[in-house]
């Protein structure tokens, strides 16, 4: 017979592998669908940066900081539009039923009830994770799919590939990665720029 507490192990478990696998799953689609985009020229890097900057490289950092913080603005209405007023009540729930078990620590429903609650809570917020993370990787594919922005695209030039194949699998894993990078936020671009600043500063000078 399963029990309670195997039942609440058990759905912690699955959301975690749930969203994994979900995630996977988005990315490998969304790989497809860049194919089929490089195919009919979609993905070619259409936004002009050379009004952001001269500088290309200049450019390109700031145009994807630009819409990595757009992006983010995007999930955190989100959040609060659909998914703030839900965590509270359940928060309070567990607040309560924490208190309830304080004054009774020896009443197994009330140990039940506060596993219960801290489940359920963590298995909202884990949702709520997956949910947003699913809308910023699908944003970023999507922008880079039809050549919005792309981490490598600045880099492309059809001569150095050795065929159209070649062009598509190198478009598909660039739609990809700039999904992932779009999705990571601010604070991991950020760090990821200091974390290059610092290197090219330790890199001697020939």
């Amino acid at each position: 017979m399963t029990t309670k507490d195997d039942l609440i192990n058990s759905v912690t478990l699955n959301t975690r592998k749930g969203y994994l696998y979900s995630i996977l799953k988005l990315s490998g689609v969304f790989f497809v669908i860049a194919l089929v985009a490089s195919y009919f020229g979609l993905t070619t890097l259409s936004t002009d940066l050379s009004k952001v900057s001269d500088n290309t490289f200049l450019a390109q950092v700031t145009f994807i900081g630009f819409v990595i913080a757009v992006n983010e603005r995007i999930i955190e209405a989100f959040k609060r539009t659909f998914r703030r007023r839900t965590a509270e009540e359940y928060y309070i729930e567990l607040t309560s039923a924490i208190k309830q078990l304080e004054e009774n620590p020896s009443d197994d429903r009330l140990i039940e009830k506060a596993k219960l609650w801290q489940s359920i809570n963590n298995d909202f917020s884990s949702e709520t994770g997956r949910m947003c993370l699913t809308a910023s990787l699908s944003i970023g594919c999507v922008l880079a799919s039809i050549g919005a922005v792309r981490i490598f695209g600045g880099l492309e030039s059809p001569p150095q590939f050795a065929s159209q194949m070649h062009i598509m699998l190198f478009d598909a894993v660039d739609v990809v990665l700039t999904g992932w990078l779009i999705s990571g936020g601010s604070e991991g671009w950020t760090n990821f720029l200091f974390s290059a600043q610092s290197l090219l500063k330790k890199t001697p000078d020939k």
